[in-house]
């Protein structure tokens, strides 16, 4: 390469041209030497405090300031304003993040889950009450109860657990926790319940005055606070005159077709089938398998299903318990002291309805 030039630095604004021969092709390079100023050096930005600054300044750890920024339920109030107060003296701003509010529901295993179940019915109201409150619903199964302590949740519901279960229920979060159609075994927790005596009774006291003496109640097991009260509001009904013969069975001991023959064995005209695992099937077995006409060979209430008991044929005379109103109270109870912080009592149990429809026979 031969240099057209000086070979000396160009002054500013000054250019060089240089000839480049390449395969005896000719090209022709413009090169511009004008002086760059120098760059100014910028000054370093001021250091921000950081939640150091205020861990350091509270004389608390890390772990309780980013608790209190993050309104973690058990940092009391007091050390809350004392972490918030070193915020503000170092000039230290959390940036604010939008916290996830959780609903835990705990619930039974998984496989005894069925579409139109009561849990199941529970299960979808406890979603859309807690959809309306801005919550977030976990679905944690028993057998996985660890998962409740591994994930911040601001609240716990129970829903279908039996009476042994509950009470194996250990380290669960210092949250709001809630079991449903149960008797709670701690203080510190609270039960939200539909009226199981008044169910009973007000089924009992329909049948009774159709006429009917001989009835059968079907639950799906016998022990238990739910079966309990069932029992004695059909019982405080049907003891009220010798005339009266209660029989009480079991599903969890008998199968639908068992049970659907022990109620004409017994002589029973009607019976009351509160039963959310076997009352569809019994009905089946006493239409299907043994050939009756409801109501004329025999009289039924069962519990209501919206999705079912309107369309069967004859239409179901049910009990249709307040899941919605349930539901609600639930979440407006969890609601209630784990974010507004307030001192909220469950309600008293909820009353149920009775829908009459057509399959329950007037007896002269």
């Amino acid at each position: 390469m031969n240099s057209c030039g000086t070979g000396e630095r160009p002054s500013d604004k000054t250019y060089h041209s240089f000839v480049i021969d390449l395969n005896s092709q000719t090209r022709y390079l413009a090169m511009d030497f004008t002086e760059v100023p120098a760059m100014k050096k910028k000054s370093a930005p001021a250091r921000q405090p950081s939640i150091y600054d205020v861990v350091k300044h509270s004389g608390v750890s890390i772990v309780t300031v980013s608790r209190a920024f993050n309104d973690y339920p058990h940092v009391s109030q007091r050390m809350r304003d004392r972490v918030l107060q070193a915020a503000r003296e170092v000039g230290y701003k959390p940036r604010v993040v939008s916290k996830r509010r959780v609903i835990a529901v705990i619930i039974g295993h998984l496989d005894i889950l069925r579409a139109g179940d009561y849990k199941t019915r529970l299960i979808s109201h406890i979603v859309q009450a807690a959809s309306k409150e801005g919550f977030l619903v976990e679905f944690i199964p028993y057998d996985a109860i660890d998962l409740a302590t591994q994930h911040h949740v601001d609240g716990i519901i129970e829903v279908g657990l039996t009476g042994s279960e509950i009470d194996k229920l250990k380290d669960l979060p210092r949250v709001p926790t809630l079991l449903t159609n149960n008797q709670s075994p701690r203080k510190s927790w609270a039960a939200i319940c539909s009226d199981h005596y008044q169910e009973s009774r007000m089924a009992t006291e329909h049948l009774i005055e159709r006429g009917h003496r001989r009835i059968a109640l079907i639950l799906d097991e016998l022990e238990g606070w739910g079966p309990g009260q069932r029992q004695q509001g059909f019982r405080d009904v049907m003891t009220g005159d010798k005339a009266f013969h209660p029989v009480v069975l079991s599903a969890e001991e008998n199968t639908p077709l068992d049970m659907a023959q022990k109620m004409l064995e017994e002589g029973c005209s009607a019976g009351i089938l509160l039963s959310d695992n076997a009352g569809l099937a019994i009905y089946d077995a006493l239409v299907n398998e043994l050939e009756l006409h409801i109501p004329e060979d025999f009289s039924m209430i069962g519990i209501e299903n919206d999705a079912v008991s309107r369309f069967l044929h004859p239409r179901q005379t049910t009990i249709e318990q307040p899941l919605a109103k349930l539901a609600e109270a639930c979440v407006g109870y969890i609601a209630g002291k784990a974010l507004y912080r307030r001192q909220v009592k469950a309600p008293s149990p909820i009353p149920s309805r009775l829908i009459v429809r057509n399959s329950v026979k007037t007896i002269s």
